[in-house]
């Protein structure tokens, strides 16, 4: 995901909690990369869900992931993804672990 689109998804839930497909509708995100997006930003902390019923979810941004999004809209942040290599059946895999680097010219 680029960062713009992450940063249109962050400004839409600052405003208002919201689900993925509301997210994709005004943003003109596809719902796929929307809702993968969603799962990994609650995964790291930036969104959480504040209504779940079902599979429905209502999601609202974080603390943290105001910080991300002021970090997105001053500029000089940086998200470093990192995927381990693991070992299944001796072939090698990406697996999930994050690592995250940040630049913040507002605290220089």
């Amino acid at each position: 995901m680029e960062k713009r689109e992450l940063r249109r998804i962050l400004e839409e839930l600052s405003r208002a909690p919201s689900n993925p497909g509301y997210i994709a509708g005004i943003t003109g995100i596809p719902r796929y990369d929307v809702l993968a997006s969603f799962h990994i930003l609650e995964m790291l902390g930036f969104i959480k869900p504040i209504y779940a019923r079902g599979t429905h979810k209502v999601y609202t941004v974080t603390e943290l992931g105001l910080k991300l999004l002021q970090g997105l809209i001053i500029g000089g942040f940086e998200l470093d993804i990192r995927l381990p290599e693991t070992r299944v059946d001796d072939t090698q895999i990406p697996h999930g672990a994050v690592v995250e680097q940040a630049v913040a010219e507002a605290e220089a």
